[in-house]
């Protein structure tokens, strides 16, 4: 009777490449930047270890039994790869929303998901020896400040709102904090998923020198989209991502966030 624990092995192997096959492969893009500690590296290429959000995207597409294609792009080209197909899933904010062409999990009342989501702060970082309270509201601070940001955050129409003088030269995480140290910028102001995943590596580079202001210049939520074709063609495979978004999913970035952030 041996034929039953072979027979048992080959019928789950067929159900997992069935399960695969039913999905196939997703193409997610993300950005071409370096930001720690969510996407490592600058450029095209996929570094080993590749981030804490690359990990987390990994392990979202084996929820649903696909196999993923990791595509790296700046990050103002994005939204457009996603609407025209030549991507399946992206990162998003709130500002996706009621963009044609792109599709976000959606509640009971037809709003933007949130149990679906992970979480936005975004939050400022100044000198320590420039003396500001820690409590200190950012966005009354940034007036007619230079204030550096991520080239083609949506977050910046509020900061000019506000007062700010925009700087987006610097490409990357580190080298808009190495601009603030060298007085160029007199603020840093960056997305994250906690408000404390950056301390760690400030504090380890910079040594006291910079510091977070205590309260967040806003607070929202990121999803991430699928585009209307893809989801037409495929909506019980998306819905099956974005529910292990809204049950483990949370979950299991936490735990990989603290896998960066703590080492």
């Amino acid at each position: 009777m041996k034929w039953k624990p072979f027979t048992a092995a080959a019928l789950l192997a067929f159900a997992a490449n069935n399960v695969v096959a039913a999905c196939g492969t997703i193409r997610f893009a993300y950005p071409d930047q370096h930001r720690p500690p969510y996407w490592l590296g600058n450029g095209p290429s996929v570094p080993e270890p590749a981030g804490a959000s690359v990990e987390w995207i990994r392990e979202f597409a084996a929820s649903g039994g696909c196999a993923i294609e990791l595509v790296r792009l700046p990050v103002m080209r994005l939204r457009s790869a996603l609407v025209s197909g030549t991507v399946d899933f992206v990162p998003v904010d709130i500002t996706a929303e009621g963009q044609p062409g792109i599709v976000l999990p959606r509640d009971a009342q037809g709003k933007p998901d949130t149990r679906r989501a992970t979480t936005l702060v975004v939050v400022a970082f100044v000198r320590a020896k420039d003396g500001y309270a820690r409590a200190l509201d950012p966005i009354e601070m940034v007036r007619g400040k230079r204030v550096g940001m991520m080239y083609g955050s949506s977050y910046g129409a509020r900061l000019e709102k506000a007062g700010a003088l925009l700087d987006q030269g610097a490409p990357t995480v580190p080298s808009n904090f190495d601009k603030l140290l060298l007085g160029r910028i007199d603020a840093f102001v960056v997305p994250m998923i906690g408000a404390s995943d950056l301390d760690n590596y400030v504090a380890e580079r910079y040594k006291g020198q910079l510091v977070r202001l205590d309260k967040p210049v806003l607070k929202s939520y990121n999803w991430i989209a699928t585009n209307s074709g893809y989801y037409e063609a495929h909506r019980h495979e998306v819905d099956t991502l974005w529910n292990w978004l809204g049950t483990e999913g949370n979950k299991r970035f936490n735990l990989l966030l603290r896998k960066y952030t703590e080492n």
